[in-house]
């Protein structure tokens, strides 16, 4: 698989190694038991010999008929649950659990396998979401930014100035129409841009709605406007280093923009703005419509501002193609600062 979209060839390695470890450890308890109470290998050995013992008569006597072969296989599995039986006794009775020598899995609904019929297990999903929040560049933040720890209360319910509605009654608003994208994304991969001032929650809604993306299993990369076109784009295509690879993860993080499920260019408009770094912009957001890959802005500057700053086409190809999310209100930053110093006082 291409870009950085996550490997699952490297989560399925990660599961065989569970599995070898299992029974490396499981050896290591059968070795110190052994030697303790050569009774239990005793016990092994005799399970072991008549089971292939068994296998051996059904396949010599090729003639026989399967009544046989299923009265011997109802005795065998009667005498090794008896000597089962027996050697957890031996166990318990010398201080070990009755399991002590049972495969002990990290996952014990698949044990280790990662399906069950066919099906993903819950443990191989959980598997491929830490993997999709480690690539997204958001995992450490969103354990504080999500919809739970959304505060409504920073956001006021008067209406002023030149708005129709309060601060508090458009955020509600926006965040019901967040949730109804974050529903529809199997669906429908739409893009939005989310205007406002600084220090008005786009950031903070940005990372609510990444997080409800990722934990559904979709791929999100996150980055700001200045880090897509220096760190990314401009480290790809003009910065060569081929040591350790370095070209490779340039690579992969380069097309990683264009594969996201859901790329997320934060504060737009702060980036350096010059001929180059709009035509590089311009291409992302022009190639992720084409290919139908959502794609969220957020930004400072409204759609004029856009137009003034960028191109013409630039804004056009917003316009038509982005759904509109404008917050605004009081500086939420301020607030925070200024409900501290007094909690503080």
């Amino acid at each position: 698989m291409s870009g950085l979209s996550f490997d699952m060839d490297e989560i399925l390695r990660k599961l065989e190694r569970r599995r070898s470890e299992s029974i490396s450890r499981l050896n290591m308890r059968r070795e110190e038991v052994y030697q303790r109470l050569p009774e239990i290998k005793e016990i092994d050995d005799e399970i072991r010999e008549g089971t292939l013992d068994t296998i051996r008569k059904s396949i010599a006597d090729r003639n026989g008929s399967s009544v046989n072969d299923i009265s011997g296989l109802a005795k065998l599995q009667q005498k090794n649950e008896e000597l089962s039986q027996k050697k957890r006794k031996l166990l318990v009775k010398n201080g070990y659990d009755e399991e002590y020598l049972e495969r002990q899995y990290v996952c014990p609904i698949c044990k280790d396998e990662g399906y069950i019929n066919g099906e993903r297990c819950k443990c191989l999903n959980q598997m491929i979401v830490e993997a999709r929040y480690m690539q997204s560049n958001l995992s450490v933040r969103l354990e504080k930014e999500n919809f739970k720890t959304f505060d409504y209360s920073y956001f006021s319910k008067e209406i002023s100035g030149k708005e129709e509605v309060s601060p508090y009654d458009n955020i509600k608003s926006i965040v019901k129409r967040a949730k109804k994208y974050i529903s529809s994304f199997d669906k429908v991969r739409g893009n939005i841009i989310i205007f406002g001032e600084t220090g008005r929650g786009k950031t903070f809604l940005v990372n609510c709605i990444a997080k409800e993306i990722l934990d559904a299993g979709h791929s999100v990369f996150y980055l700001t406007a200045g880090e897509m076109v220096d760190d990314v784009i401009n480290e790809y295509l003009f910065r060569h280093d081929d040591e350790d690879g370095g070209d490779k993860e340039k690579k992969a993080r380069y097309e990683f923009i264009f594969e996201a499920d859901l790329l997320i260019i934060d504060d737009l408009g702060t980036e350096a703005l010059n001929r180059q770094s709009i035509t590089q912009l311009f291409r992302v957001i022009n190639e992720r419509i084409t290919r139908g890959a959502a794609t969220i802005i957020s930004s400072n500057l409204d759609i004029k501002d856009i137009r003034d700053n960028y191109t013409e086409r630039f804004a056009g190809r917003i316009a038509e193609n982005y759904d509109f999310y404008n917050i605004f209100g009081s500086n939420i930053r301020m607030i925070k600062k200024k409900r501290m110093l007094e909690k503080n006082a």
